[in-house]
């Protein structure tokens, strides 16, 4: 199994990479639950205060609870991963602008991943870091 397949150990990783970074609480407060699916699989990551909460799996409908989703096919994920590893792939916010992986059931609601980008941005970056650490 890849280590760069989306599942609750990856986010789980991030989580602990980002609760133990003081640069993380540099970003500022963060307040929002993200949903995140990549093909079949789903999950509601949970931001409060200055840290990640929770990580949680979920089925179907589960995912309105989020503030937003952001939703990806396997081979967007593998090329978001890859270029992020390589030092020149691009943001979720320029992948959004060409790809709308960012959905919410409100236009509001929406506005809270531009709020929060950049944490969330440090979010999946130190999930890659941890999953590249563990494959090595």
């Amino acid at each position: 199994m890849s280590s760069d397949i989306l599942s609750a150990e990856w986010l789980q990783r991030a989580q602990a990479a980002v609760n133990q970074d003081p640069a993380f609480r540099l970003r500022g407060s963060i307040d929002v639950i993200v949903g995140i699916k990549v093909g079949a699989a789903a999950y509601l990551v949970t931001f409060s205060g200055f840290t990640c909460h929770g990580v949680q799996s979920v089925v179907g409908g589960e995912a309105r609870n989020a503030n937003f989703i952001i939703e990806m096919s396997p081979e967007q994920w593998d090329r978001f991963l890859a270029g992020r590893r390589a030092g020149t792939g691009r943001t979720l916010v320029e992948i959004d602008t060409t790809d709308g992986i960012v959905k919410a059931q409100q236009p509001r609601k929406k506005l809270d991943f531009l709020r929060f980008h950049t944490s969330l941005q440090a979010f999946f970056d130190a999930g890659l870091k941890a999953a590249t650490a563990v494959a090595a």
